[in-house]
């Protein structure tokens, strides 16, 4: 019998894109090659402890646990595992781990890319408050299969994404990517690899490889909005002694749209009229400009609340 302890790090993380962990068991003699033939694998016949399953090979990941425990009863002190994550909704998955043995080893495969940049918890939550007086909240996309592969470049060195964003998960052709430097992000739309994709689609046990990334959407990345907050000067009268913190918020966000309202007015704010049809901006950039004038109003409102504490009497001569 082998005991297996599976560590999943940002368990609220992966759990956006995976529920479950999935395990298989070398079935030949010997260490297997790090390059992995599924055909030499097998499925086992364990328990899932964290869930109380059995005849299993998988275990379902909780929100709350980052330490999952699994139990081969016909495991020996020889046996190799390798695992990975699944959606079983949408059959997404991430790339296998390397071969490992069971206890005292410990099973563990991160699938993720990494952020962009990490921030303390008091920072996210200014990030948070931002998104939504900016009206940008953070979505999830996926791009994957014969129509994801459209967007490889000629080169097989760059995939362009279909929406600005930073990736999550990047499966290709079963490699998974996990490091920053590859793939580097160009302008949150372009993923440049450091050598050029083997595009061959394989087939394995029934599982087609191919293209499977899952990314972040959002038109201000995280580390926009706070460089944007960090280098907001306080607004007149107020001095960074009396200004506070909603109030740098308002005008990080009074900032950021107004520099994305530009932008639409000099890409996509001209009238455009041919023979059958008519495009005119000017509805949305109205609606855009009165936003702004509210959240203006809004900001107004709190410099002025702001110059009037500590005032409790008017002198009259």
């Amino acid at each position: 019998m082998i005991n297996l302890t599976i560590t999943v790090e940002n368990v609220k993380e992966v759990l956006k894109l995976f529920n479950v962990v999935e395990l298989l068991k070398y079935n030949k003699e010997g260490a297997p090659p790090l390059l992995i033939d599924l055909n030499d694998y097998s499925r086992i016949d364990g328990i899932d402890h964290m869930s109380d399953r059995i005849h299993v090979s998988d275990i379902y990941l909780r929100p709350s646990y980052e330490e999952y425990y699994f139990t081969d009863p016909k495991g020996t002190d020889v046996s190799w595992y390798i695992s990975r994550y699944l959606n079983t909704t949408s059959s997404g998955s991430s790339g296998w781990s390397d071969p490992v043995q069971g206890d005292p080893g410990d099973l563990y495969y991160n699938p993720i890319y990494p952020p962009e940049k990490t921030f303390s918890a008091e920072d996210q939550l200014i990030i948070s408050r931002l998104r939504i007086l900016i009206g940008d909240p953070i979505g999830l996309h996926r791009e994957f299969g014969p129509e994801a592969e459209a967007s490889i470049h000629p080169d097989g060195r760059v995939y362009e994404m279909i929406e600005t964003g930073w990736p999550s998960s990047i499966n290709m052709y079963g490699k998974q990517f996990t490091k920053k430097n590859d793939p580097s992000v160009n302008g949150y739309r372009y993923l440049k690899f450091q050598e050029a994709l083997d595009t061959t689609i394989t087939t394995i046990s029934g599982i087609q490889y191919s293209v499977d990334i899952w990314y972040y959407t959002f038109r201000f990345s995280d580390r926009q909005i706070m460089e944007a907050y960090d280098s907001c000067p306080p607004p007149p009268p107020l001095t960074m002694a009396n200004c506070t913190q909603e109030i740098f918020m308002l005008q990080t966000a009074y900032d950021l749209l107004s520099s994305e309202s530009w932008e639409h007015i000099n890409e996509d704010g001209a009238l455009i009229k041919d023979e059958g049809s008519t495009y005119d901006p000017s509805p949305g950039l109205r609606a855009r400009s009165d936003m702004l004038g509210k959240l203006r109003k809004r900001l107004d409102d709190a410099i002025k609340a702001n110059r009037l504490l500590g005032i409790v009497g008017i002198r009259v001569d």
